[in-house]
């Protein structure tokens, strides 16, 4: 019986641990553009949320194989910034956190999009 209880209580902490070190992974979500969507030419923004991980300070934005924008103010997202200008076709957007000295950590996401 004490296997048991002992067992059953390994098994609860266990549970309930989860989450925890699930909400400390970090987490990015691209709001708009909505992947496969077409906008159009000229004036388009990137909208977004994050949570930054315990190794997270920032993200990177990556517009196709431009250069990265760095992006630091998160804490107050939902986050909104003017896209450069597009040329007609896909393009992919992709967004990553990154450390403090700007290794990334693994946490990003993605959308392509289409401009007419």
């Amino acid at each position: 019986m004490k296997r048991f209880i002992a067992m059953l209580f390994g098994f609860a902490l266990v549970v309930l641990a989860s989450p925890v070190f699930a909400a400390d992974a970090g987490s990015i979500t691209i709001t708009s553009p909505a992947n496969g969507a077409t906008m159009p030419s000229g004036g388009n923004k990137l909208q977004f949320n994050v949570h930054l991980g315990p190794n997270g300070n920032h993200v990177h934005i990556y517009v196709d194989d431009q250069n990265p924008i760095v992006f630091r103010d998160v804490s107050h997202c939902p986050c909104s910034i003017d896209l450069p200008e597009l040329a007609p076709g896909k393009h992919t957007i992709v967004i990553k956190e990154a450390t403090s000295s700007h290794a990334m950590t693994g946490v990003q996401a993605s959308v392509t999009a289409s401009v007419k």
